[in-house]
């Protein structure tokens, strides 16, 4: 039940990340274009700096969750490159209360902003586009929702890997720290 439960988890987070990896190609096009129409017609494009803040903070935030199925987040490498699988996990367990405040935090106040935002119908004033800010007020929540949802099943495979139980990598994500789930030969 609990490897169901994690591998859905996963592979929500997995492809939530690469469908919205191509928020860059749309990020890309607007301000490529607005590049254009400024340069070439001199008349920027006017809603395109908002479109792009909208879509680079859903693109942002909505990453969290990929991250960490995958184990890319960055690390201090300093030492911890060098402990055992059970030290890193020992690590991780010690400082996941820093994951969960932030996270705490950030649900709290994202929730507080989006239901705000949904009740009034929020849109933007900056430009004439007045494009409403609900919908990514809404992802904000979602996106770590997600996020928290993978950091538990991380701390649950660390607690795993503690106890000496085999991690099912397949629904917990990779346990090493490179990302592929590929146990490292060594020599």
């Amino acid at each position: 039940m609990l490897n169901h439960a994690a591998r859905l988890i996963t592979t929500t987070n997995i492809w939530v990340g690469r469908v919205c990896s191509y928020a860059v190609l749309i990020l890309f096009i607007l301000l490529f274009g607005d590049v254009i129409m400024r340069y070439v017609q001199e008349a920027p494009i006017s809603w395109s700096g908002q479109a792009s803040k909208l879509i680079f903070g859903v693109y942002a935030i909505i990453g969290g969750g990929y991250l960490l199925a995958r184990r890319e987040h960055v690390n201090v490498d300093l030492f911890y490159a060098s402990f055992s699988k059970r030290k890193k996990a020992v690590v991780d367990i010690v400082t996941s209360f820093l994951f969960f405040l932030f996270i705490g935090v950030l649900l709290k106040e994202s929730y507080s902003m989006a239901i705000d935002s949904v009740m009034r119908l929020e849109v933007s004033y900056d430009t004439t586009w007045r494009v409403p800010l609900w919908p990514s007020k809404i992802m904000i929540v979602v996106s770590a929702t997600l996020l928290m949802l993978q950091g538990i099943l991380k701390l649950i495979a660390d607690i795993m890997i503690v106890m000496g139980k085999d991690v099912d990598e397949s629904a917990f994500g990779p346990v090493n720290d490179d990302g592929t789930g590929v146990k490292k030969e060594t020599a």
